[in-house]
């Protein structure tokens, strides 16, 4: 996999359905997105890749993880905040995906520093939209678990969660 030509080009996402994998992927494909895909069925494989990817070459990594909510062994909400509570990944913008739209979900990913809730599946103009907001927010080089992506899709600004730390992002 070529990372040097085009550092923070990586999309990681963590599903443990081969469907909704394979439904993701050709959504991306339809909106045109030209980035590699990196799929975990496993919130642990996650963390190991992260880890690993921190400690080696922090130059390599990701632009932007989607996270399926609801997972067996660790959830997505779990591995929010573990993503949060790593300083290296400040800038690692994160994209909670659900079939649920259950409030209590959307505060929980509200409260745990994500960029994006998203009830599965977006549409793909939705996904190219987070995309930019999270090319964007990187190039900003703001520290993204303060930041909201300012998509009318995002449950966060749908419900109006406002937490101390989380802020919408000017449309």
């Amino acid at each position: 996999m070529e990372t040097h030509s085009h550092q923070h080009s990586v999309i990681l996402a963590v599903d443990d359905d081969d469907d909704d994998i394979d439904l993701m992927r050709l959504l991306f494909r339809k909106a045109g997105v030209t980035h590699a895909i990196e799929v975990y069925r496993e919130g642990e494989d996650l963390m190991g890749a992260l880890t690993a990817r921190a400690a080696q070459a922090p130059e390599t990594l990701p632009l932007l993880c989607f996270l399926d909510v609801k997972m067996p062994s660790i959830s997505g909400h779990e591995l929010l905040r573990w993503i949060r509570q790593q300083p290296q990944l400040d800038r690692l913008a994160v994209v909670m995906l659900s079939s649920s739209e259950h409030p209590e979900d959307v505060k929980q990913a509200a409260e745990g520093g994500a960029q994006c809730y998203l009830a599965k599946y977006p549409h793909p103009s939705v996904l190219k939209r987070a995309l930019d907001e999270a090319e964007r927010l990187f190039l900003s080089g703001t520290v993204v678990s303060k930041e909201w992506f300012g998509l009318p899709a995002n449950l966060l600004l749908r419900w109006g969660l406002t937490t101390g730390q989380a802020r919408p992002t000017p449309a």
